[in-house]
């Protein structure tokens, strides 16, 4: 097929002054006549129609579009997987939360015996000192006695609750430590602590000074404690001396169970940290194994995917056709043709039935693409012929070389089976798609015949279209691949009065070329033009149209190419 720049080519190679500026202006009025029509009402509808007679374009686009969407849901999960496995934690074994959390329950346990233990025993000694009996001196001293060791395990347990700077001053302020210099040295020391604590104060507890004097001010308050319970437990073994009876249990017994009980305390506090960080360690692992698990999930099921890219090819190739076709619209039926040609259309080559069986030795001798059975020639043929029932002379013009010379052929070959004598002339100096049709020698030919090198008669070639009929064919001659018809139309025209003597009907065949075809055909014959439906482009039938009539050619009619395109098949 040829494109449309050839046409744009042909209009500047005009025959006369008037056909030139006809020629200029064809091109100028195709635009504005394909924007007319595609404000009609069903140009789309037409446009998708052609778009469903290319299957092999839609098809090779959706086939890719397939092909690239399966290749993408398979490539897309797997980098995907391969990101999602380079942001995992390393693997490391879980932490083992039952042995801990055994340890945070041995822990309570300890802490919750300890403080029942360090209850019973206050409880034993304050019994213990509301049973001794106090009479006369003794009395009164060991109430004195008594009085301070009530005050001291007062202050104590103060001490204990609350180990602040104030609770150790007030501890050593006490009645029964009034004269031991140790306590006095370790409340001095408090002091002093406390005093260069305070200088520290607004920093906080993250100045490492401040953490420094804290601890320091513990120790020395613990050490002040310690004094205190050892005087406390003289007083009360003097006490109990006084009263005649055994004194409470000795001092380590409370000390013993203070200290079990601070440190089971710590030990549940570390173990419940413990457990903390352990459970967080198993959230992320659990988190991170999920993300792996989607990732490795990632993409849809084998059918769903296969599903998925066909229907996506089907749309995308249709889409891409339609984009394709509505940039470059073809004839979609005989609608469109006939409002870009002006004419009716005379008869639709449709898709050929199943052909009869060629048995006989005139049907093997038939050049293949003749069509037997076909009515659409003979329909074309009774619209064309006049009273006479003969087609003086006619040319069939087209943009497909093969195309045209096969309806040239077929309209020669019914012809000639109404008994007349036919000659068709091929005019395609370059491709010799007539004589390839026919099956004939493409030269010596109309060329040679017009530069004076071989007489018409010479150069005719018989070809059988049916039992005892055959019809006359004049090949094109090899006289160049780019020859100068124009220049020859009168030598032409002369030619056919000629031959018009002889044949009743005179078809010329005269495809679009770089040369003179159409100019030939538009000139010295009345033209029929071979629309391809779907395949001939809307601008460039306009084109054609316009330069037939530039050219001076009563175009007769439309003939519709309705099937696919015919394949040349060698004698």
């Amino acid at each position: 097929m040829f494109e449309s720049e050839d046409l744009e080519e042909r209009t500047e190679s005009p025959v006369t002054a008037g056909d030139a500026g006809a020629a200029r202006e064809a091109p100028t009025a195709a635009p504005a006549l394909l924007a007319s029509m595609a404000q009609r009402p069903g140009w789309i509808r037409r446009r998708a129609r052609n778009v469903y007679r290319r299957p092999l374009l839609v098809s090779a686009i959706g086939l890719t579009v397939f092909v690239a969407v399966l290749v993408a849901a398979v490539v897309a999960p797997l980098q995907e997987r391969r990101a999602v496995r380079a942001t995992l934690p390393p693997v490391r074994p879980r932490p083992d939360t039952m042995a801990i959390i055994r340890h945070v329950a041995m822990a309570r346990s300890v802490a919750h015996w300890t403080d029942s233990a360090l209850l019973a025993v206050r409880a034993s000694r304050a019994s213990t000192s509301a049973a001794i009996d106090s009479s006369g001196a003794a009395n009164a001293r060991r109430d004195s006695i008594l009085t301070e060791a009530d005050e001291l395990s007062s202050l104590l347990r103060r001490a204990h609750d609350a180990p602040l700077a104030s609770s150790y001053r007030a501890l050593g302020a006490a009645r029964a430590l009034s004269g031991d210099q140790r306590a006095a040295a370790l409340v001095d020391t408090v002091a002093r602590l406390e005093s260069s604590r305070k200088a520290f104060g607004m920093a906080g507890g993250a100045d490492p000074i401040f953490v420094a004097l804290t601890t320091r001010l513990t120790q020395v308050g613990k050490q002040l404690v310690q004094v205190a319970d050892a005087r406390r437990s003289a007083l009360q073994s003097e006490a109990a001396r006084l009263a005649g009876i055994t004194g409470p249990g000795p001092l380590g017994d409370t000390l013993v169970l203070a200290r079990t009980h601070d440190s089971a305390v710590a030990a549940l506090v570390s173990a419940r940290r413990w457990l903390m960080q352990a459970r967080a360690v198993d959230r992320d692992m659990d988190a991170a194994a999920e993300r792996a698990r989607a990732a490795d999930a990632a993409g849809a099921s084998v059918p769903a995917m296969l599903a998925g890219a066909a229907a996506l090819g089907v749309v995308v190739g249709f889409g891409v056709g339609l984009a394709l076709e509505v940039r470059r619209p073809r004839v979609s039926d005989d609608d469109e043709a006939e409002s870009i040609v002006g004419v009716p259309v005379l008869a639709s080559v449709g898709e050929a039935s199943a052909a009869p069986a060629r048995r006989r030795r005139s049907d093997l001798e038939m050049p293949p693409l003749v069509d037997l059975a076909s009515d659409a020639y003979r329909l074309l043929y009774g619209q064309l012929a006049n009273r006479a029932d003969t087609l003086p002379l006619l040319s069939i013009v087209g943009e497909d070389a093969l195309t045209t010379a096969v309806v040239t052929a077929n309209l020669g070959a019914v012809a000639a089976r109404q008994v007349r004598d036919v000659l068709i002339i091929d005019a395609d100096v370059e491709r010799q798609s007539l004589s390839s049709v026919v099956r004939v020698p493409g030269t010596p030919g109309l060329v040679d015949v017009l530069a004076g090198r071989i007489e018409w008669a010479s150069a005719v070639r018989s070809v059988v279209v049916d039992r005892d009929r055959t019809l006359d064919v004049l090949p094109s001659g090899a006289f160049g691949a780019h020859i100068g018809v124009d220049s020859m139309i009168g030598d032409v025209v002369n030619l056919l009065e000629h031959v018009g003597r002889r044949y009743d009907c005179v078809l010329l065949s005269a495809p679009l070329s770089r040369e003179g075809a159409v100019s030939l055909a538009a000139t010295v014959a009345t033209p029929v033009v071979v629309v391809r439906v779907g395949r001939t482009r809307l601008d460039g039938l306009s084109r054609l149209t316009g330069l037939l009539r530039a050219r001076g050619g009563e175009i007769r009619g439309v003939l519709m190419w309705n099937r696919s395109d015919p394949i040349a098949v060698s004698a």
